[in-house]
């Protein structure tokens, strides 16, 4: 009987420590490590995609918008081709690579903080690095619209810990 009871009181700390380590978890805002996959762009696939860019410029401080079309092809099973087409251009000339890690939690060298599938069906896709922007080192967070009719992109920068982000550009896309 006595053995019942320090198994009991045994089994009983350790459901309440582990209850005390995942609410001292949950408290620090650390979260489970969120993965993303290329079959989370497949609906991506494809051409026809028309839209903008709207960017800061950082010459005048206004922002600009220009229309540009694009074009998606799956380039493997961690890496996304973008083919822009800019204005008065014939053909696609700018193209981009969307590279996931082998474990899915990093996109294009930056870490995955977030995924949020919205109630349109839309998934959402963060992510946060370091790197540059205007020749400057910057905290640089990249947010993923994806759907199979809807595609944005959009770049905030933050020069400085203490300041928050801001948009740099916004690549906004249907068909």
């Amino acid at each position: 009987m006595m053995k019942r009871v320090r198994t009991a009181i045994s089994s009983a700390g350790i459901l309440l420590l582990a209850a005390i380590s995942f609410a001292a978890f949950a408290e620090s805002g650390q979260e489970a490590q969120v993965e993303v996959s290329m079959e989370d762009f497949q609906a991506l696939e494809g051409d026809g995609w028309e839209g903008s860019l709207n960017y800061l410029n950082y010459g005048s401080d206004k922002r600009s918008t220009i229309p540009v079309k694009m074009a998606i092809e799956i380039s493997g099973k961690r890496s996304l081709q973008i083919a822009i087409r800019y204005p008065g251009e014939e053909e696609y000339n700018n193209s981009e690579k969307i590279k996931i890690s082998r474990n899915g939690k990093r996109v294009d060298g930056y870490d995955l903080v977030a995924r949020e599938l919205q109630p349109d069906g839309v998934l959402l896709l963060t992510t946060l690095g370091s790197g540059r922007d205007d020749d400057r080192k910057a905290d640089i967070q990249m947010v993923y619209f994806i759907s199979a009719n809807e595609f944005r992109i959009e770049k905030n920068v933050r020069f400085d810990q203490d300041d928050g982000f801001f948009n740099r550009n916004v690549y906004q896309f249907s068909r």
